[in-house]
């Protein structure tokens, strides 16, 4: 597996110059080639449903100096599956009209059976501008016509109120692209820092402009990158630039510089007034939380207040790293973004006379923070973290489920930002003690008819009573779907009884009645013995792997089942004791069987374990090998034979 290969450049601008006359680096919309007609397959990606023939982009800049950028993207439908390609959302800034979207066009290119090109065009009818958050719009393309063997062809302008928007180029996206290229030209007087996101083998091409402002970028024959199972975030594995704005000069002179290191960083969000100037409020009615925890110690403290603002405020699902509301107005309104409500908890806890810093981390779905480059936008949110002896505590007022002696899952495995002049850098958030650990303990007593009845008890600690619990509030059927009432398995399931759901100091316990029927095939009757490990499917097959495997968290799971089976059976050829260990001996699954002949009872004891939560891309083959070892395992029934 090939590594990212990171580049770091700068472009500095201290004159002004006029706009530039954009010069046409756009292959002809509307106008396609006899090659792409005729295009069948993706050279580089075989297996792709559809293909980017080209994205193309110019940035500039206009009088008032917004941000204007003309795109151009062409689509070749390969598959029937490939149709959904033509399903176009354009994401933008909505709030405060920050960006707005405008001169969309399009069209639908079919071949007919006489050769001739027809070209439907987009009405604007089709056209679907949607607010689907306080922040974000989407703007919805419907094209007519569209089949297997369409080209679609569309462009659209959008604009930006200034460069604060400029973020980043994608070359690579869910489907293989042939052509990616982009052209930016800078705004005057200002510095970007750009980083290029790769992989070794993928050439970029990169023209830099020094003279007159402009930067160009290309890359070509892209394969396609979809999701895979147990990513940490695809994002981080997408052929990219990224920018960010690092320094500006109005007039030649007192160059302003922007966060060119982590400790700049800090002191720039030290003193902005939506972060460090929201941390040292006195937020007024919270006198008497404060006194509350007047007589207890540390971990209490910390217990009280982050449980208090996390039952009692609500998330308004905004992730933000500052209070652009105040903290005050969150207190008030009992609710707020994700910077607004952890901002008010360092405020409590502090009140509360804890050592408690606001932190910025990136969450796994945002990506990974590279350190070598004090980007802000590589974080996503704040959380509050509470220094107490040796420990740190990591708290999310947003986060339902996680409780405060628990490092959420989202951020295990990454990289933060603690915003402290003394104490404050670059941390590494890991957590070997806690894991996830769950115990099933499982009871069939089979009848003469092969039908059977019997009890389940799962007992779950730290990570895996957070993710029931988490998945039973989202949707309780879909949960019980995953754990207890597969379609396989055909069991008719009594009343759940869960207990400890809410509370944070003991296990979730599980405890349920069943009854179904064995599978059967002449005198032979197959009982499963993974009915309630939550295991489905293996989701590592696939031929190679472009990601980490993120687990998250270390797990150890243990099934324990006991047959009864009746006089009238007797038990075949048992189950064989196995036990399998990778060479790095950090994953290891394992099975002991004991039959108890005299009182019919067949105990079957699986056990697996993954002393890691994150493998390398480069270990995907002895992952998927043991995950495949793993599920034949799972999937060996016990067999009973009918006696003669």
């Amino acid at each position: 597996m090939l590594k990212l290969l990171m580049v770091t450049l700068t472009v500095v601008l201290w004159f002004s110059f006029p706009l530039y006359a954009q010069e046409n680096i756009f292959s002809g919309f509307g106008n396609v080639s006899n090659e792409e007609i005729a295009l069948k397959q993706c050279s580089f990606d075989p297996e792709a449903e559809a293909v980017i023939l080209i994205h193309e982009a110019i940035s500039d800049y206009n009088d008032n100096s917004h941000l204007i950028t003309k795109h151009h993207i062409r689509i070749k439908i390969l598959t029937e599956n490939g149709i959904d390609a033509a399903n176009i959302k354009i994401p933008y800034w909505a709030k405060d009209e920050f960006e707005l979207i405008y001169n969309v066009k399009g069209f639908t290119i079919n071949a007919n059976g006489t050769g001739r090109i027809d070209k439907e065009k987009l009405d604007k009818s089709a056209i679907y501008f949607q607010k689907i958050s306080e922040n974000r719009g989407t703007v919805s393309l419907a094209f007519a016509a569209v089949k297997v063997g369409s080209i679609i062809d569309y462009t659209y302008e959008s604009d930006m109120k200034h460069y604060g928007g400029l973020d980043e180029w994608v070359f690579q996206h869910e489907y293989p692209v042939i052509m990616s290229k982009y052209l930016l030209n800078i705004l005057p007087n200002t510095e970007f820092a750009y980083r290029v996101n790769k992989r070794v083998d993928i050439p970029v091409i990169i023209k830099p402009g020094n003279e007159d402002g402009r930067i160009y970028f290309e890359m070509n024959n892209i394969p396609g990158l979809s999701e895979e199972p147990f990513m940490d975030a695809r994002r981080d594995y997408l052929q990219k630039v990224i920018f960010q704005l690092s320094g500006f000069n109005g007039r030649g002179f007192n160059k302003q510089e922007y966060m060119q290191s982590w400790n700049a960083v800090i002191r720039e969000l030290d003193t902005d007034t939506y972060f460090g100037n929201q941390v040292d409020k006195r937020i007024p009615g919270a006198g008497e939380l404060i006194r509350q925890t007047d007589n207890l110690g540390e971990e209490k403290k910390i217990k009280m207040i982050y449980d208090h603002v996390r039952k009692n405020f609500s998330w308004n699902h905004v992730y933000s790293k500052y209070a652009i509301d105040g903290v005050k107005s969150a207190w008030n309104k009992k609710s707020g973004s994700s910077g607004e409500l952890n901002l008010l908890l360092v405020n409590l806890l502090k009140d509360a006379g804890l050592d408690v810093y606001p932190v910025l981390v990136s969450e796994r779905f945002h990506g990974k923070v590279n350190t070598d480059y004090p980007f802000i936008d590589q974080f996503n949110t704040v959380f509050a973290c509470v220094i107490s002896g040796n420990k740190k505590y990591y708290l999310d007022a947003t986060d339902q489920f996680t409780p405060a002696h628990i490092i959420p899952y989202d951020i295990l495995n990454t990289t933060a930002l603690i915003v402290d002049r003394k104490k404050g850098g670059i941390v590494s958030i890991t957590n070997d003690s806690l894991q996830y650990f769950e115990s099933v303990r499982t009871l069939i007593n089979v009848k003469n008819d092969g039908s059977f009845a019997g009890s389940v008890n799962v007992t779950s600690n730290d990570y895996a009573k957070i993710m029931r619990v988490n998945k039973y509030a989202v949707n309780k059927e879909n949960y019980m779907q995953s754990y207890f009432n597969k379609e396989e398995t055909m069991l008719s399931l009594g009343e759940l009884e869960m207990l400890n759901r809410n509370t944070d100091s003991l296990p979730l316990l599980e405890q349920c009645q069943f009854t179904g029927n064995a599978n059967e095939t002449g005198d032979y009757l197959y009982i499963p013995c993974d009915m309630f490990s939550g295991f489905d499917k293996n989701p590592l097959t696939s031929k190679d792997r472009f990601s980490n495997i993120n687990f998250g968290f270390k797990r150890k799971i243990g099934l324990a089942t006991s047959i009864i089976y009746p006089e009238n059976y007797k038990a075949a050829d048992l189950p064989k004791n196995i036990k399998f260990i990778n060479e790095e001996q950090d994953i290891i699954i394992s099975r002991r069987v004991e039959h108890d002949a005299e009182n019919r009872v067949i105990h079957i004891k699986i056990e697996i374990e993954f002393q890691k939560g994150l493998y390398n891309a480069d270990q995907y083959m002895v992952v998927k090998e043991m995950y495949k070892k793993m599920y034949t395992v799972l999937k060996e029934p016990m067999v009973l034979k009918r006696k003669a």
